[in-house]
């Protein structure tokens, strides 16, 4: 936490900040936990970051004011009945149960049914569910898409990061958000491929962007569709753990 400054006075915001090598200047946005974002020059000091966002409480203090409330996993996928993976799409039943939650799903069919209790528990074992599906349906798809451009995975996990689609270690390691199942197929594998040049390329440079416009020629139209849809998609299921 830090102290910024507002006309009102003090203003206590959670923060995170992250060095960037395509960043030019510092430049701060509102995360996805309304913590206040920090992306930074590499060469960039910390001190210089943390000075420039105590100078920027007013408009933090707005931006949070604005901010849109959680949206339920439930209300969402009852207006977005459908799921990405394993390179294609969902549709989604949802269905309510007095059991144990469960899922099934069909890749034939392209089908997949939720039965979850009705009341307090609905959002927790949502969320559960989603975790079990993304577990099933990302790794395979990423092995698929590494295979096809002779590359090679040491490990993949699916786990729930902040404000991250996904992350490769210098080891070949890859993690990925298991909301990558709410995006469209498109922007779902456009996560994965941009994994996988990492494999090659570990950091943002022109050889990156060009191998990844290897694999995916639409790179721009969908990294842009993918910031447009981030915002509202990674405040989905904060609640409880994974």
């Amino acid at each position: 936490m830090i102290a910024v400054e507002t006309a009102g006075g003090p203003l206590l915001v959670p923060y995170e900040i992250r060095h960037s090598a395509r960043a030019r200047r510092i430049r701060l946005s509102l995360g996805p936990r309304n913590q206040a974002l920090l992306h930074i020059p590499r060469r960039s000091s910390v001190q210089t970051a943390l000075d420039f966002l105590r100078s920027q409480g007013d408009w933090l203090e707005k931006q949070l004011r604005k901010a849109p409330p959680p949206l339920s996993l439930a209300a969402h996928l009852a207006a977005q009945p459908r799921l990405s993976g394993l390179g294609r799409e969902f549709s989604l039943m949802l269905n309510f149960t007095t059991a144990r939650p469960f899922l099934v799903f069909s890749e034939q069919s392209g089908e997949a049914e939720f039965r979850y209790p009705a009341g307090e528990g609905a959002e927790a074992a949502l969320r559960i569910l989603l975790c079990e599906f993304a577990r099933k349906v990302i790794p395979p798809r990423i092995h698929e898409l590494a295979s096809r451009h002779g590359l090679r995975i040491r490990r993949v996990s699916v786990r729930d990061q902040g404000s991250r689609w996904g992350s490769c270690s210098g080891r070949g390691t890859l993690s990925l958000n298991w909301r990558l199942v709410l995006l469209p197929v498109e922007l779902h594998d456009y996560v994965l491929l941009h994994e996988l040049a990492h494999l090659t390329e570990m950091n943002h440079s022109d050889s990156f962007w060009k191998l990844l416009r290897a694999y995916d020629p639409r790179v721009e139209a969908h990294d842009r569709e993918l910031t447009r849809v981030s915002r509202t998609l990674m405040r989905l299921g904060r609640a409880g753990t994974f």
